[in-house]
């Protein structure tokens, strides 16, 4: 996975390429430290480029979205498609997250 920050308004939006995996903890958890020491009320996960997740990943989503929540900070995902899409809606990420096309 590689990623990239972009500043919006209001916040950032995360864009996250390439396959998502259990092999990219340490890099999700730089993306989870932006969350945590920003300022920003708003952050979207662009997962545009993203062609694969796994079920780990799944969990980092998790714990982003539990810090973020910890701190007022508002999180969609948009984007997302193809298997990726699938896999997230299977596992209810409609449920913590909004999405956006």
């Amino acid at each position: 996975m590689n990623y990239k920050t972009v500043g919006i308004k209001d916040g950032k939006e995360i864009v996250i390429s390439g396959s998502f995996t259990f092999r990219d903890h340490d890099t999700f958890f730089e993306i989870v430290s932006l969350i945590k020491s920003a300022q920003d009320r708003k952050v979207v996960f662009n997962m545009a480029e993203c062609d694969f997740i796994d079920s780990a990943a799944l969990g980092m989503f998790v714990i982003a979205h539990d810090e973020a929540s910890s701190k007022g900070v508002n999180l969609s995902i948009k984007g997302v498609k193809g298997k990726v899409k699938d896999v997230m809606y299977a596992a209810r990420f409609d449920s913590l997250y909004s999405f956006e096309d």
